[in-house]
């Protein structure tokens, strides 16, 4: 069995599939402070979101 992080990454694009929007709406609502700024940033097109943060955002990852 393999062994899940305990407060794993979600990545941009799992993000959008996850709650059911666009790239566009993601970048409104981080411009407009809806969605936090990301915890983790590869490059600027790959970043992401510890799900504690989306979390305390009041994001529902379920």
């Amino acid at each position: 069995m393999k062994n899940q992080p305990l407060d794993p990454v979600i990545w941009r694009s799992d993000l959008k599939e996850t709650i059911g929007v666009s790239s566009e709406t993601i970048r409104r609502w981080l411009k407009s402070g809806k969605l936090p700024q990301p915890d983790v940033a590869l490059s600027s097109r790959t970043m992401g979101w510890r799900a504690s943060t989306l979390r305390a955002a009041g994001i529902n990852l379920a």
